[in-house]
């Protein structure tokens, strides 16, 4: 599989601290020996880390310029997930190869580690900790996702204080006039783009005003919501999906991703939910016409119109029929499509909108 251009964005924005931290002239590598080659990979596992960090602040906006570099927003969560793993890393290790520096005073190793009579020291102890703590959290302890929401956002509070450490530390590093301004660079662009994410995304991200206008039951676990618009009415293309949030006293207001399952042309909206979770749960039981919704998107990238042949195989498992429901639909209009559609279900009762799919089988 052909990367794209997102990926390599990352790699060489990654590599460009390590170039400039080769020419900023190193006093300790006057003699070398295990000592200093450790500590020149912690100063250089730091710079990466931080910078890893602020891309991945970066991709939580979904920018939707964004998607077009990484090949949809799924594949911009893959790499969030990845690279978010990749800089916790690095920068767990840039303490722990510093450490041989202290490797005769076992007392001041554990102030290195945990508390320091330097407050720089101690912003990058804090930012480093925090940081271990929320990544445990979510990706081991698994807590709900209202939960999980609420507590991924101290990541850029931990980043900040990160950002402050490697600002604020003395070190002939820093002095280097290019790396100094790429890494605090790089760090303010992460922290605007956080804080545009969380504390102005309210005002500042484009939601569409929806009105639930029908609820209909599917099967034993599978509803259909048909939402209209409000006001404006939100443009998407077949087999996009949209982040919803109903605004139900009963139902959490956090926002939760769906794939739209009917036709472009329609000015309604509609998603299929199937019970998979707490959520959902609530949603099949609890979800009423006229609740407000605030819709985000549309985004992703996949689509019958985006493939180089008009010979298509389709494979659609369980609730993962929705995009191609949308898709269907759009392309009643146009000529020359062969599909072949695969479509597994455990029970009959699973598949949804059979009607329309033996409708446009006949077509």
């Amino acid at each position: 599989m052909k990367k794209s251009s997102g990926f390599w964005v990352i790699v060489i924005l990654s590599v460009i601290p390590i170039l400039l931290w080769l020419g900023v002239p190193n006093p300790g590598l006057a003699v070398i020996n295990v000592q200093t080659l450790s500590a020149s990979l912690g100063e250089i596992f730091g710079l990466v880390g931080i910078v890893l960090f602020s891309l991945n602040l970066i991709l939580a906006t979904r920018f939707q310029f964004l998607e077009h570099i990484f090949r949809g927003l799924n594949s911009i969560y893959v790499y969030h997930n990845i690279i978010g793993q990749l800089g916790l890393i690095l920068l767990l290790f840039h303490p722990l190869l510093l450490l041989p520096r202290y490797a005769s005073n076992a007392q001041e190793a554990i102030r290195f580690l945990f508390i320091s009579d330097l407050w720089a020291r101690n912003l990058g102890i804090i930012a480093l900790w925090s940081m271990i703590i929320l990544i445990v959290l979510t990706l081991y302890l698994r807590p709900k996702y209202n939960i999980w929401k609420y507590t991924h956002k101290f990541l850029g509070l931990a980043f900040f204080l990160g950002a402050l450490h490697v600002y604020l530390i003395p070190s002939f590093i820093m002095s280097n006039v290019l790396l100094n301004s790429y890494i605090l660079g790089l760090a303010i662009v992460g922290l605007v783009a956080f804080i545009y994410k969380t504390v102005l995304g309210y005002f500042l991200i484009k939601r569409y005003d929806y009105i639930v206008d029908s609820v209909k039951k599917m099967g034993d676990n599978i509803i259909e919501i048909t939402l209209s618009p409000l006001k404006n009415a939100m443009n998407f293309t077949a087999g996009q999906f949209i982040f919803v949030s109903f605004m139900q006293d009963n139902i959490a207001s956090e926002s939760h991703p769906f794939s739209i399952s009917s036709s472009p042309d329609e000015k309604t909206v509609s998603v299929t939910v199937k019970k998979l979770g707490d959520y959902t749960d609530t949603l099949f039981s609890k979800i009423g016409v006229g609740t407000v919704a605030k819709i985000e998107g549309a985004f992703g990238l996949f689509s019958y119109n985006k493939a180089q042949s008009k010979k298509q195989i389709w494979i659609a498992g369980g609730i993962g029929i929705t995009p191609f429901l949308s898709m269907i639909q759009a392309m009643m209009h146009e000529e020359g499509y062969t599909i072949d559609l695969y479509y597994c279900v455990q029970n009959i009762s699973e598949a949804v909108h059979l009607t329309l799919l033996e409708s446009a089988a006949q077509k």
